[in-house]
């Protein structure tokens, strides 16, 4: 059965991007893959090791994915949901070093991702590390709309900045 909606990209050759349900073995396929920057961010966020950040954003996700091309996993991308029957979610994304080796196509499919996670929850925010540049210029990219807040997570000495995605700045302020 495929659970994913139909307008989301399928495999049709090697060089696709293909979706699939996110499960434990993406995350320890992701794990020593990862770039640096994520690496660092996860620090940030949590003071936990990789692979248990990566296990934790599975865990509280609503909804999540794995991006494999050429079979292997390059990232992986979910939603924890505020509330069950909410409509605003916290977007996450991880990313391993292969997606430098694909920029557009990885672009082309997060889109569509990012489409599929606003048609279930059309109101996203997502934190990044600021600073990890290439990731806040992907988010506006994407269309993120940066909030004048920062926040600290795990320690004080990183600043986080928040992002939306959908609805207005007053809606995450609820």
């Amino acid at each position: 059965m495929d659970i994913l909606p139909s307008f989301l990209p399928k495999t049709t050759s090697s060089n696709d991007i293909s979706l699939v349900p996110l499960c434990k073995e993406h995350l320890s396929d992701l794990a020593p893959s990862l770039q640096a920057q994520d690496c660092a961010e996860m620090w940030a966020a949590y003071r936990l090791p990789v692979r248990e950040v990566l296990s934790l954003c599975y865990q509280k996700s609503a909804v999540s994915l794995a991006f494999l091309h050429q079979g292997k996993v390059c990232a992986v991308a979910g939603v924890e949901a505020e509330s069950l029957l909410g409509g605003r979610g916290c977007l996450w994304s991880w990313t391993s070093k292969r997606v430098k080796k694909i920029p557009k196509l990885f672009w082309k499919v997060s889109k569509s991702v990012l489409g599929y996670f606003l048609s279930v929850y059309p109101y996203l925010y997502v934190l990044c590390d600021e600073r990890y540049l290439q990731a806040r210029h992907y988010i506006v990219r994407l269309g993120g709309s940066k909030l004048s807040q920062k926040i600290n997570l795990a320690g004080k000495e990183t600043s986080f900045e928040l992002y939306q995605f959908g609805g207005s700045n007053k809606d995450l302020k609820k």
